[in-house]
């Protein structure tokens, strides 16, 4: 077998799997379900990035995405009270503006990368250490704002699914 041919045959496997989890993800009326369908969506990206040769951008995939950040959406749909949200169908009637707003971004994206690439603005000098060097200089204080933000959100949502005590009557 050409190694030519292995590529092409797990790019094709990376795509259709993550393809059909990010929409197992969004499909999924349980709300676990969905979040353990993302997190066999980020761990196939962490594994995408390990099949390009990026084992820095594959572990920081599983310690940021897998560890961190999906361990909150966890923490956070076990605090709220989701069951009653769920009875209701609010959302529904935003399907239509949610697909028209994908469908712009994904012209946009479409559009940058076509830009990108006939212009040959590749990052030739992208490593760890640059990357490194940027965010403890340059991006320092935006680093640090999504930080608190992501910390205002987090208690602001408890605050929120915090239920009062009763009083007695």
């Amino acid at each position: 077998m050409s190694p030519l041919l292995i590529e092409n045959v797990f790019l094709i496997y990376f795509f259709v799997s993550l393809s059909l989890l990010s929409l197992a993800v969004v499909a999924s009326k349980n709300i676990i379900r969905s979040a353990f369908f993302l997190l066999i969506f980020l761990l196939h990206v962490a594994a995408l990035f390990l099949f390009l040769n990026a084992e820095f951008l594959m572990v920081i995939q599983i310690i940021v995405y897998v560890g961190g950040v999906l361990v909150l959406f966890i923490f956070a749909i076990m605090v709220m009270n989701l069951k009653e949200e769920l009875k209701h169908r609010r959302f529904i009637k935003f399907g239509l503006v949610g697909v028209l707003t994908g469908v712009v971004f994904f012209i946009g994206l479409y559009i940058f990368l076509k830009e990108t690439k006939e212009s040959g603005n590749f990052l030739t000098n992208a490593s760890v250490e640059n990357f490194g060097k940027l965010l403890f200089s340059y991006y320092l204080l935006p680093f640090e704002i999504l930080s608190v933000v992501l910390l205002i959100a987090l208690v602001g949502g408890l605050a929120i699914a915090k239920k009062l005590p009763k009083e007695d009557r």
